[in-house]
């Protein structure tokens, strides 16, 4: 039987930084998914890093903080696998011209006559231009960092936690990770509410060169270095934040059933913006993407709920009890709730988490799994 450090369930953006982290610090890793590295909406994401304009606030900050860290991480470990040529971001009804002229963030504005110079092929459209943003390959990125640790495809369906090591046939770790997305949590946290929200992305072959990332309700990468251009939309949820996600997106009717009609939409907004000759279809990515309803990603201990209701009623009448003194799953730990910007925070969040387990610093009272046990507990 081989034995771990950390096992780390889930081999999408999250899982795969939060393993080479932890490898990083001298740690044995190992990683198990059931459909493979990046197979399911990490291996489907557009992978744009973009920030986000607007006015400073919590989240807003956060967001931008997590893109300077990353751009940086993923330029220095996969420069290979990074293509940074900013983005332009189109006025629409969320991010309107008064947001984007007055946002945190330097942008310069672009006007549709100076686009016109750098492409025929605008519409007649002017944007804001970031600098700081990208797109790269994640299923690249995602195979770059388990590099040094141990993969292994295979479907957990429950936890065995036995003599202080959880067991997985013939692997066994210390300590678990999950960072399972939408699927079904080995671990009860109703805490937590987890709600999939619709992605799609297409890759074309088009004679169109487009210098830069283009964002409005969807997103257009640059030319990549394979020639290939990237369409991706991440804007519809599923119908309830209870739905469980039992199978993969390409088996799933949700995805199947409505791809054509997806398809065609992404294609006639992109033709919005920039006409693109010579268009030529070559893969359909389809992915469910996790998120909660302030947006917020979660990271931290796997708190027992109705263990620690049971041992501390009071603290559904608001007593104060403190962290350190509430039922925890043993060991265990979360990564979840990345939304549609998993390549962008993954590499900060695990970095915040892997400090956490390793050195007992602080997470941020935003992100961490403690603040929503005690938001549920008070409302039981």
């Amino acid at each position: 039987m081989k034995t771990y450090d950390f096992v780390i369930i889930g081999a999408g953006s999250a899982g795969c930084n939060v393993a080479h982290y932890l490898q990083k610090k001298g740690k044995k890793v190992a990683v198990i998914d059931q459909e493979g590295v990046a197979g399911g909406g990490s291996g489907a994401a557009g992978a744009f890093l973009s920030p986000l304009p607007g006015k400073a606030n919590p989240y807003n900050t956060f967001v931008n903080e997590a893109l300077a860290y990353s751009l940086a991480f993923y330029e220095n470990f996969a420069p290979h696998a990074v293509v940074k040529k900013g983005v332009l971001r189109i006025a629409n009804a969320n991010f309107d011209d008064g947001k984007l002229s007055s946002s945190a963030i330097e942008s310069r504005f672009v006007s549709a006559e100076r686009l016109q110079t750098l492409s025929p092929n605008f519409r007649k459209i002017d944007g804001y231009f970031y600098e700081n943003a990208a797109i790269l390959n994640p299923r690249e990125v995602c195979e770059e960092l388990l590099r040094g640790s141990d993969f292994y495809k295979q479907d957990v369906k429950e936890l065995w936690f036995e003599d202080g090591f959880y067991l997985f046939g013939e692997v066994r770790a210390k300590n678990i990770i999950l960072a399972q997305g939408v699927l079904k949590p080995l671990v009860q946290t109703p805490y937590i509410e987890i709600a999939p929200i619709f992605g799609v992305k297409i890759d074309i072959k088009t004679s169109t060169k487009v210098p830069f990332n283009i964002h409005k309700s969807i997103s257009i990468s640059t030319t990549k270095s394979d020639g290939t251009v990237a369409i991706g939309a991440t804007k519809e949820r599923h119908n309830t934040a209870k739905m469980e996600c039992l199978t993969s997106c390409d088996k799933c009717a949700f995805y199947v059933n409505t791809e054509a009609g997806q398809v065609e939409t992404l294609l006639r907004e992109a033709n919005e913006l920039i006409k693109l000759e010579d268009l030529e279809i070559t893969k359909v990515h389809r992915g469910a993407r996790a998120t909660i309803k302030s947006y917020f990603p979660v990271i931290g201990k796997i708190y027992d709920f109705d263990a620690s209701l049971k041992k501390y009623p009071s603290i559904k009448n608001g007593t104060k009890i403190p962290p350190n003194l509430l039922e925890c799953h043993q060991n265990a730990y979360i990564i979840n709730a990345l939304g549609s910007r998993g390549f962008v925070l993954a590499p900060y969040l695990a970095k915040i988490l892997g400090d956490n387990i390793l050195h007992e610093t602080s997470i941020p009272k935003e992100l961490s799994s403690e603040k929503l046990f005690y938001k549920m507990a008070r409302q039981s």
